[in-house]
């Protein structure tokens, strides 16, 4: 018997489908260099203004909208506002929506672009309906402590799944343009081994190609070099720790397999614009 999408929904209760919703603020010229990762990364800009460069290509996003970036979709972020850019940001997991049934797809649209490995972003105006759904799923997450906090804030990121399907033919879509396999073969290996020692060599072994030939296709592909991507990948876990485990930098640091939390630093700086310690005061929590 085929469940509805209300029915299909309540059933991820006990899943851990947000992986972080916090609100940020960023100062005016702030960089995060192009970046990939599997989560769907929403972003509703609430003051100031930025760019998202998604596959090369600027988005601009202004106060009031909301933009979404769906998952291998290679993408940096400037804040272009002369003031600080404030926004809520979250990052749901894709992956629990995946063998949904065909019904429920059909019902939910915006289901069937988180997980189709082809859509790469939407820009849209946010309504007021989404702006209070976000703001709450923000607050639910950062209540850790909270009995229910996690089935309450999957509540949300279902409301926002059904308000999102609700308005979808009004969104702004673009095909998601990275199409070599190989490419998208060795982003995956990096981000899903990304707390082991990797290389060019280990990857091109993994991929049955030899490092030379790997190296040429990705940087054509993705514009960034292998060792670079994976830098990238390893400040992106890095953030999560940080912000979503409230990890230590120290051992941050050592999971991730960097030489001392001096180097992790440095490394962090280089692609963030901030050490640890700032980045981590600008994404504090706000009580919205």
């Amino acid at each position: 018997m085929q469940k509805n999408p209300v029915e299909y929904l309540y059933l991820q209760q006990n899943q851990l489908i947000v992986h972080n919703a916090l609100e940020r603020k960023l100062p005016p010229g702030y960089f995060f260099c192009p970046h990939c990762h599997e989560t769907v990364e929403i972003a509703l800009v609430l003051d100031g203004s930025c760019d998202f460069m998604g596959n090369n290509e600027p988005l601009p996003v202004n106060a009031g909208e909301l933009c979404i970036i769906f998952p291998h979709t290679i993408h940096g972020f400037t804040v272009r506002s002369k003031v600080p850019c404030r926004f809520l940001q979250a990052h749901i997991f894709p992956q629990y929506f995946l063998d949904i049934d065909p019904h429920v797809a059909q019902e939910l649209p915006f289901i069937r672009h988180m997980t189709d490995e082809r859509s790469a972003y939407f820009l849209r105006s946010c309504t007021p309906e989404l702006l209070n759904c976000i703001q709450r799923l923000c607050r639910e997450t950062g209540s850790l402590d909270v009995p229910f906090h996690r089935a309450l804030a999957n509540t949300y990121v279902a409301e926002m799944i059904f308000l999102l399907s609700r308005d979808i033919t009004q969104t702004h879509r673009q095909v998601f343009t990275i199409d070599n396999p190989l490419a998208i073969h060795a982003i995956n290996y990096i981000n899903s081994h990304i707390e082991q020692k990797m290389s060019l060599e280990s990857i091109a072994e993994e991929c049955h190609v030899s490092p030379r030939y790997l190296s040429q296709v990705f940087k054509k592909s993705v514009n960034i070099t292998v060792n670079a991507y994976i830098s990238i990948a390893k400040i992106d876990r890095a953030i999560s720790y940080i912000t979503s485990e409230r990890m230590q930098f120290s051992e941050v640091s050592s999971i991730l397999g960097f030489s001392s939390a001096q180097y992790f630093s440095t490394v962090f700086k280089k692609y963030t614009g901030v050490t640890p310690s700032e980045f981590l005061e600008s994404s504090s929590i706000h009580p919205l």
